[in-house]
């Protein structure tokens, strides 16, 4: 009798594992890696990096309903404040698309799981690549002898929305500009620009999250 009960708890306690990786299993999202896109061009008219590399961005596209919602998502990662801070950030994958990774997992807002991203699924959405320093918004430049730091946010933000206009998101009809923190702010930075850039046509939305930068 004793071995019988020992059977049968040993057997509900397999039960119970099995279901329980079931479910793990079940609730872990799948990875959506989306390639990255360099902005062809764009060094012609000085849109480049710190480092003078091209901008990019990762797009995956929408479908079916979504096709027509664009989510642009700005990358945040600070600032660099002077000359030395702004050269030491070239160097990194926060000043050089050459050094940044070339996939990128597309998750929360980005996902394409309809159950983990109900409303933004389905929609054209992109993440901006940050390698300004300035939150997109720059347009300057130091020489130091032969090395050059390039501030120039704000033409890396007009080169790629000048890109994606030619890839659909000239006839979006709904439109999210979002970013965390130096990507928030820039979000405040273009909201009304890129309303105007698409002719009041679309319905175009903001949400800057922790996008104000305190001196205190």
């Amino acid at each position: 009798m004793a071995r019988r009960r020992l059977w049968t708890w040993a057997a509900a306690v397999v039960v119970v594992a099995a279901a329980a990786a079931a479910a793990a299993a079940a609730g872990q999202e799948k990875r959506l890696l989306v390639g990255m896109t360099l902005v062809p061009g764009a060094a012609s008219t000085g849109a480049v990096c710190l480092d003078g590399s091209p901008p990019a961005y990762h797009l995956h596209r929408g479908s079916g309903a979504g096709a027509r919602g664009w989510l642009l998502q700005f990358e945040g990662g600070g600032w660099c404040n002077d000359a030395p801070s702004c050269a030491a950030r070239a160097g990194t994958r926060r000043g050089s698309t050459r050094l940044m990774s070339k996939l990128e997992v597309f998750s929360g807002v980005l996902s394409n799981d309809p159950a983990r991203n109900p409303d933004f699924y389905n929609w054209n959405r992109v993440k901006l690549r940050y390698c300004d320093g300035g939150s997109f918004a720059g347009d300057s430049e130091f020489r130091n002898g032969s090395s050059v730091i390039y501030m120039r946010g704000q033409r890396i933000w007009d080169a790629i929305i000048a890109d994606l206009l030619t890839k659909g998101l000239a006839k979006a009809e709904k439109v999210l500009l979002s970013g965390c923190s130096a990507g928030g702010l820039a979000t405040f930075f273009h909201c009304d620009n890129l309303g105007e850039l698409l002719g009041g046509v679309a319905t175009v939305k903001c949400m800057s999250d922790a996008g104000f930068f305190l001196d205190v």
